[in-house]
């Protein structure tokens, strides 16, 4: 009897690492054999330690780089030898890639979640040109497109895929993980970073690049500070912009209010000391650090954007404000931190929001969709023994 084998394919492993390894857990569980192809970089240890095998492929980021060449060789190849009974591709460039590569390699039921489309409402025109033909055109070559917001699932719904488009809500959040806090640890990690407590502290978890718009948030932190609130924004990130950040709180004189972080894992001990949460990003899918946010009952400040106005309703458990409007950012922050009350009010509005997006839910529904193409169980997968988090 032959391996039933699934192949998960992203640009990095970081991305299979923090957002998949619940749903190749349940595959596994199911008796499939689970291969991850990706990019190296820090988190490649996470996915080996799931023991699910890692494929090493030299995925760019830019879509122009000669290194996707070498990726496509590589994956037909692999393709070729292990007949994999599915292939699931997630982030733009690897699914263009991946998608090419299944199609000369004649492999089946292959699945695309879509993270965020690049060319959306009010979106430079530059993406359209560029990316809606390239995506419209491998829709062909795609089983099932999975959307994780509304506005990317509309848009999908109207491309020539093999089979159907569906829309599941993002990629989930282990919700119990951000409450069961160990109040030791945060003691511990307040001491660490250096937290009277009397702080406003402002959370910003995202990678350190250029769609994340970290400049924005340390500008308004700035304006913060010439009010005289005593600000604290914690960066937990890394990323090519970086000593780009840097030298802007440098310029700032923000040494002492800004604090870079790096790449962390106490990402729900974070989030118990924050008293909000921040994500300046100019695009996104379903954001899970928001889904994170919200499960520790916090208040948002986010921008106006496609996937960050499915979580959060302005005065309702956050603020919504215009990408690029620092005066806008800084007064939604002023607005929290002078109103304790209002802080907690919100929290708990998230606290209730994140009940939905709980990760068994979530795979639950991913279930559903690969049970169409793969030989699954009926069972409820909340009752089978998977541990969910990371």
């Amino acid at each position: 009897m032959s391996t039933k084998k699934i192949a998960y394919v992203a640009t990095v492993y970081s991305h299979l690492s923090v957002f998949h390894i619940p749903f190749m857990n349940m595959l596994k569980y199911h008796g499939y054999e689970v291969h991850a192809y990706a990019s190296p970089d820090h988190c490649k240890e996470d996915v080996k330690r799931a023991f699910i095998a890692c494929h090493d492929i030299p995925f760019s980021r830019n879509p122009f780089s000669m290194q996707n060449v070498k990726a496509l060789k590589q994956l037909v190849k692999r393709f070729k030898e292990e007949q994999y009974d599915m292939i699931h591709v997630h982030t733009p460039n690897a699914s263009v890639v991946c998608r090419i590569a299944a199609k000369l390699a004649g492999c089946k039921n292959v699945i695309y979640t879509a993270h965020g489309f690049h060319f959306f409402k009010g979106s430079p025109l530059l993406n359209w040109l560029l990316y809606y033909p390239v995506e419209r055109m491998l829709a062909r070559w795609t089983d099932v497109i999975i959307a994780i917001n509304h506005e990317d699932h509309e848009r999908a719904s109207k491309f020539p895929v093999r089979n159907k488009v569906v829309y599941i809500p993002g990629v989930g959040v282990d919700v119990s993980s951000y409450r069961n806090i160990d109040l030791k640890k945060v003691a511990s990690l307040r001491n660490e970073l250096g937290l009277s407590g009397k702080e406003f502290v402002v959370l910003s978890v995202a990678e350190l690049n250029r769609n994340k718009n970290i400049e924005q948030l340390i500008y308004a932190l700035h304006e913060l500070t010439q009010l005289g609130v005593p600000v604290v924004g914690l960066l937990a990130g890394v990323g090519d912009r970086e000593p780009v950040l840097r030298a802007l709180v440098q310029q700032l004189n923000l040494e002492k209010n800004i604090l870079f972080l790096g790449f962390r894992r106490d990402v729900p001990e974070l989030m118990n000391i924050a008293d909000t949460c921040a994500l300046m990003s100019e695009r996104e899918g379903l954001p899970k650090v928001l889904l994170e946010a919200m499960s520790a009952g916090k208040p948002m400040v986010v921008t106006d954007i496609r996937g960050n106005r499915e979580l959060v309703a302005s005065n309702e458990n956050g603020y919504r404000v215009p990408v690029g409007n620092v005066a806008a950012t800084t007064g939604a922050l002023l607005k929290l931190y002078l109103n304790p009350k209002l802080r907690s009010e919100m929290g708990k509005t998230s606290w209730e929001k994140a009940e939905s997006f709980d990760i068994p839910n979530i795979v639950e529904e991913m279930k559903d969709v690969y049970s169409e193409r793969i030989p699954l169980p009926k069972e409820q997968a909340a009752v089978s023994p998977i541990k969910f988090t990371v």
